[in-house]
């Protein structure tokens, strides 16, 4: 089943996948990123996939007056399957030497939800978890497009054959065709208003988009230069390569995408498919021998540019204009050897026969199935780092292993409770609805609200809670910019109430976004309130925490004392400064108490900073947030010191913060 071939298609190919190469290269020209929507590549695939595929359902529909869905879903699988499993397996030697374990996890998990196409909404998932890994290292997060064309095919051609049978008149099946992609286009900026990133990934937000290439397929099914005139013929394509360039130049991801923002990427499209002719110039150019044979390996160039990006990110942390050069050319060498041996060889049914193709791809189905089994029982096999894991001692080497250990002590109580886990940034329904404090009228009660600080805050408290015998603490996740909803929950939780003293901890911003309010509210309920000022932060270097590239590349032996003064010469000392000072303010209007958590982290006159415990544990997992061992140590700090210290059994707190030094500076 053949339609005629227009190069210029493949041509449009070359834009889309080149624009979408640039934009995750992250290109910048005076400091400005190249072409900053540069994904919209994929909303124009997503038009010609829409186009390709009602042209081929109608042609063989008209020709025989059947479809057969089983040939369609043979055509996709050998389209898309193997080029993709040679890219997963050969990504593995890659994840071995240089993923962490519980990065190896997520990439195991991530493989097996796109050879499924389901990775949209894993990393949908995914990308609600706070503090996780950028998706710039996420070799197959690019899979999330995938995942939506194929849950696009399992349900279109039902629903376009089950019209054609119903619908009689070529205008009624358009209207159904036109109403849908209005409604469609609708709901996805409803979507994108509301929860930008479930309009992001999933499919209800693309469908418009591919049936704008549906509809446009129908029309010119009927008549293939509907609409043509000379003077259409030339400037429409290419108005509508303009509008794609002016939407790619102009857009960012979050400006009413996927929705009114994408308008003129997915209009644009439409015009070059609908008006291209071999008469006009830029056809003429899109149908050049360059742009078509990219455009050829355009579906391996995807697939294999990304995990290419990924895991030079991993080896490099600031690449440069000549690494990214070095990936380009890498991903176009392996996108024709994809090409040339994997990609042809499995769409040609003479030489790759039905029962071959199914042997081919359920081998490698089991092979990924297995290597994923491996790595998740094994909780990524830290054992590949036998150096590292010689290095680091008692610590632990992975951070974002480090990073999912400080949730598991508020997890416990959650699930102790029968609710599910905590989040770092929002309240959950344990939070909401169950009453952690006693009613034991003798105890003093306080509760951390915030974000991920927050939890180390509770973290600090909760790990000693020994030390603070007449104290109790529970924490209530909230997100930074102060969101109404989370405010309302706030106040309806049984915690809340029953709280003596609210002590607010976040990592703040410059916009301080409803933050009056917020501790107008907190005012209003005459409890005691505190605020932490924002956490010591430390540079990174070379991509490595404090702790890390000193133990990794200073070539200098373990000690606790130069590990401490090494992290205070690279303490971030610009930007807490003008952040803390408004916070003062707010807090005197509130009559609250300031707590400066400086204090206990660098003592005054040390000159250290604690990023290594007393007993040579790791304090920080990333730039500013504690371990459970800093927490730990930090909570015993803060006993001895008095830096928070109330005054039992009475209701009044009193709180005070210390200038004493903290053993072990």
């Amino acid at each position: 089943m053949t339609l005629q071939y227009r190069p210029e298609i493949d041509g449009l190919r070359t834009v889309a996948v080149m624009s979408v190469l640039v934009y995750h290269a992250q290109f910048e020209i005076n400091d400005a990123k190249l072409l900053p929507g540069g994904f919209l590549g994929v909303d124009i695939f997503f038009v010609i996939s829409g186009f390709l595929i009602t042209s081929l359902i109608h042609q063989e529909w008209t020709r025989t007056g059947r479809f057969s869905i089983l040939d369609f879903y043979e055509r996709r699988a050998r389209r898309l399957l193997p080029a993709l499993f040679v890219v997963i397996i050969a990504s593995w030697p890659f994840a071995w030497f240089i993923l962490m374990p519980t990065a190896m996890v997520d990439f195991v998990k991530s493989q097996l939800a796109s050879i499924f196409f389901l990775s949209n909404m894993y990393f949908w998932d995914t990308a609600m978890t706070y503090g996780g890994r950028s998706g710039a290292l996420e070799p197959f997060l690019h899979t999330w497009s995938l995942a939506v064309e194929e849950q696009f095919y399992l349900i279109f051609p039902v629903v376009y054959l089950w019209l054609l049978r119903r619908v009689s008149g070529s205008v009624a099946l358009l209207r159904i065709f036109l109403t849908a992609i209005v409604l469609g286009l609708l709901g996805a900026q409803y979507m994108s208003q509301n929860d930008w990133q479930l309009s992001f990934f999933w499919l209800p937000s693309r469908i418009w988009e591919l049936m704008a290439g549906a509809a446009l397929a129908h029309v010119m099914i009927r008549n293939p230069v509907f609409g043509h005139s000379e003077w259409r013929c030339r400037l429409l394509p290419l108005l509508g390569l303009s509008l794609i360039l002016v939407s790619m130049w102009h857009m960012t991801p979050e400006f009413h995408h996927p929705g009114f923002g994408t308008i003129g990427a997915v209009l644009g499209t439409v015009l070059v498919i609908w008006f291209a002719n071999s008469r006009d110039p830029l056809t003429q150019v899109l149908s050049s021998r360059g742009c078509v044979a990219i455009g050829l390996i355009s579906y391996s160039l995807y697939l294999w540019h990304y995990p290419v990006f990924a895991f030079g990110r991993h080896l490099q942390h600031d690449p440069g204009l000549a690494s990214k050069a070095v990936w380009f050319a890498l991903s176009l060498i392996m996108a024709f050897l994809s090409y040339r041996f994997v990609e042809a060889p499995f769409r040609d049914r003479v030489r790759l026969p039905r029962p071959r193709l199914i042997g081919s791809l359920a081998g490698a189905t089991l092979a990924t199935v297995a290597f994923a089994t491996v790595m998740l029982s094994a909780d990524g096999l830290r054992e590949r780092f036998p150096k590292l894991i010689a290095l680091y001692g008692v610590n632990e080497f992975d951070n974002d292993g480090l990073r999912d250990q400080t949730r598991e002590p508020s997890n416990r109580l959650a699930k102790a409770a029968g609710y599910g886990p905590v989040d770092f940034a929002g309240p959950t329904e344990f939070e909401m609805h169950h009453q952690v404090f006693s009613d034991d009228p003798a105890t003093h009660k306080v509760l951390f609200v915030g974000n991920s600080h927050s939890l180390d805050m509770f973290n600090v408290f909760n790990q000693s809670a020994d030390l603070f015998p007449e104290m109790e603490f529970a924490r209530f996740g909230m997100a930074a910019k102060l969101p109404g909803d989370h405010v309302e929950q706030l106040r309806a939780a049984p915690n809340f109430r029953s709280a003596d003293t609210i002590a607010i901890s976040f990592r703040y911003h410059a916009a301080f976004p409803n933050m009056q309010g917020f501790m107008d509210m907190l005012s209003a309920t005459n409890k005691q309130l505190v605020v932490m000022l924002n956490t010591v932060e430390f540079e990174t270097i070379d991509g490595f925490t404090v702790f890390d590239w000193y133990l990794q590349k200073s070539n200098e032996p373990f000690s606790i004392k130069a590990l401490n003064a090494f992290a205070h010469q690279h303490r971030d000392t610009l930007r807490n400064p003008g952040l803390n000072a408004p916070l003062r303010a707010f807090a005197a209007e509130a009559d609250a108490i300031v707590l400066d958590r400086a204090d206990y982290i660098c003592a005054p006159g040390t000159k250290a900073c604690t990023v290594v415990t007393a007993d040579g544990h790791k304090a920080h997992w990333d730039y500013g947030h504690y371990t459970l061992e800093g927490a730990a140590y930090f909570g015993r700090v803060i006993a001895e010191t008095g830096w928070f210290a109330v005054t039992p059994p009475h209701r009044s707190v009193t709180l005070a913060a210390s200038r004493n030094t903290a053993p072990g500076h």
